[in-house]
């Protein structure tokens, strides 16, 4: 059994909701869970990310790594997905093993056997196909307008820890089914934790696969190994 160290703050639900999700599976399992979770400023991580300074990034969060380290957790998870810009960097500084988010990616889509997905999330995880997790062949691009709606909103939303309004969900839906229908996408790819918290309580109307549950798999699957 492997002491869980996750970094949170990175939007004002997401370290609670991984949290609750581990503690489910656990609680599933029978298996006794120990978890430290550390907070993370993010504002600063998030100014890190829109100015692309994986440097920078990687010593902030490595060294939230070494924190949990220190107090004896033998694998870290960060509970958002745009810090994973600097996974490389992160896992460079950091004195203990990393589940990195992006590693979910290539075996959740082959698992739900979706060929092409368009990601909803964060404006830096959207363009770069999460981080290039997504392969070029298989991404939906949104088109701009729609992207910017969707980066500002999300952004709202995890910034201020407001749930969405139903007007913002309608919204999604609407610009989900658009893709789905128009774009030939197969799924939304939920790239963002926030949209994975509310989304945990009322599903949507679409296909789509949920970035943060496969990683909170991988983290369960790390732990009891």
């Amino acid at each position: 059994m492997r002491k869980i160290g996750l970094i949170g703050g990175l939007a004002l639900r997401a370290g609670i909701f991984y949290y609750e999700q581990i503690q489910k599976r656990f609680a599933a399992s029978q298996a006794p869970l120990q978890l430290v979770l550390s907070h993370a400023d993010v504002l600063r991580v998030l100014s890190y990310v829109a100015a692309e300074d994986r440097i920078a990034l990687g010593a902030y969060l490595g060294g939230l790594a070494n924190e949990l380290a220190d107090a004896g957790c033998e694998i870290v998870a960060i509970s958002a997905v745009a810090p994973h810009i600097a996974i490389s960097d992160i896992t460079r500084v950091a004195r203990v093993p990393l589940i990195s988010i992006l590693d979910a990616v290539p075996a959740g889509l082959a698992a739900a056997g979706t060929d092409r997905v368009a990601v909803f999330g964060n404006r830096a995880v959207m363009q770069t196909r999460v981080f290039g997790a997504v392969a070029k062949q298989r991404d939906i691009s949104l088109d701009r307008d729609d992207l910017d709606w969707v980066h500002n909103t999300y952004a709202e939303i995890a910034i201020h820890g407001k749930r969405a309004t139903q007007p913002e969900m309608t919204e999604f839906s609407r610009l989900a089914n658009r893709l789905l229908q128009r774009k030939n996408a197969q799924a939304i790819l939920l790239a963002g934790t926030d949209l994975s918290s509310f989304y945990a309580e009322h599903q949507p109307d679409f296909p789509h696969i949920d970035l943060a549950q496969l990683h909170i798999d991988q983290i369960v699957r790390h732990a009891l190994a």
